[in-house]
């Protein structure tokens, strides 16, 4: 059976003392035109992997408290021969079009899928699948964007003979971005700087919450009868004495709390009354009800939480225990 916890606290206070300096330089203006001639690459088709979700479309699930490798697949053609094709550039945005990050794959150093290769299908490279398949598969769940013009038998004709590209690039999602669509960008470059036209589409990274706390325990210690007993915690997740709670998701949360009364292991008698406080708001408890804390816990950052323990008046002499359990649930609108 569990017991409840406490948490110790280590505070750091650093001062950085020194010197300052001002440089005063001259500044000129640079300019250069990179331009490029002919026609130049075009996107064929793009997609990204892995997909968590039945639903039509790509919906990426985050990795709590961890990233989540994305792979962005583009199929690049030229006019004037693949062999004129030089990078791949990618783009991912948030949905008012600030950019999150850029991927660049570069001839020779670029994954180039060849025919014959395989598509992974899950993004952690245990869902290879040949690019037939995997193709047949992305199109039937509405997850393959095509450039103008083009269609899945073509694409797939042109990759297994070589008039077209399949460039593979690698990126990440950490667990605290934003549940929302992301449009990701896709162009191609010549061996002259001549870029083709962007493609674009979107994938949905999913709304989640989930909990991390560093106690297994919540104990008291030696409490005073008919008082409100504090044990106090902390925002610092190496301190299991006092509790921290973390949400390692992406959206806001509540903490819901569930006790156990804490019984006498001598005279058998119960303890029901509790409270809890977390960023500024107390609620008190009793045993054996569900209880939500109403301040909203936000994501990625880890956050102090207090409890208390109320031994009525004429509560014996004895050690006591019981269980608490600690959920996590998204925040009401």
């Amino acid at each position: 059976m569990k017991k409840l916890i406490a948490v110790s606290l280590a505070l750091a206070l650093v001062l950085s003392l020194g010197v300052s300096y001002t440089v005063v330089a001259d500044e000129v203006v640079t300019n250069a035109t990179v331009g490029g001639s002919g026609s130049a690459p075009f996107i064929c088709a793009k997609w990204e992997t892995p997909d968590h979700d039945p639903a039509p479309g790509t919906q990426i699930m985050p990795v709590p408290g961890d990233a989540r490798i994305v792979k962005f697949y583009v199929v690049v053609g030229d006019p004037n021969g693949v062999d004129d094709i030089a990078s791949v550039d990618v783009t991912v945005r948030y949905p008012d079009g600030t950019e999150k990050y850029q991927l660049r794959a570069i001839r020779p150093t670029w994954t180039q899928i060849p025919w014959g290769g395989l598509v992974d299908m899950d993004g952690d490279c245990t869902g290879e699948t040949d690019i037939t398949t995997a193709m047949n598969s992305l199109n039937a769940q509405g997850r393959i964007t095509f450039g103008p013009g083009q269609t899945l038998s073509q694409v797939l004709y042109d990759i297994e003979h070589g008039k077209q590209l399949l460039i593979e690039l690698v990126g990440e999602m950490d667990y605290h971005q934003p549940s929302c669509d992301y449009t990701v960008q896709a162009f191609g470059t010549d061996g002259g700087g001549n870029s083709g036209e962007i493609v674009s589409n979107t994938f949905f990274y999913i709304s989640i919450v989930a909990l991390r706390i560093d106690f297994n325990t919540i104990n008291f210690g030696t409490v005073n009868v008919d008082d409100w007993n504090i044990l106090y915690g902390d925002a610092d997740m190496s301190t299991p004495a006092r509790p921290t709670v973390w949400n390692i998701g992406n959206d806001p949360a509540h903490i819901m709390l569930h006790a156990t009364p804490m019984i006498g292991a001598v005279q058998g008698k119960p303890i029901e009354d509790f409270d809890a406080f977390m960023l500024g708001e107390r609620v008190e408890f009793k045993a054996g009800v569900d209880t939500i804390i109403p301040s909203i816990l936000p994501p990625c950052t880890p956050t102090q939480i207090d409890f208390s323990l109320h031994p009525p008046y004429g509560t014996p002499q004895d050690s006591y225990s019981g269980t608490m359990t600690i959920s996590i649930l998204h925040a009401t609108p």
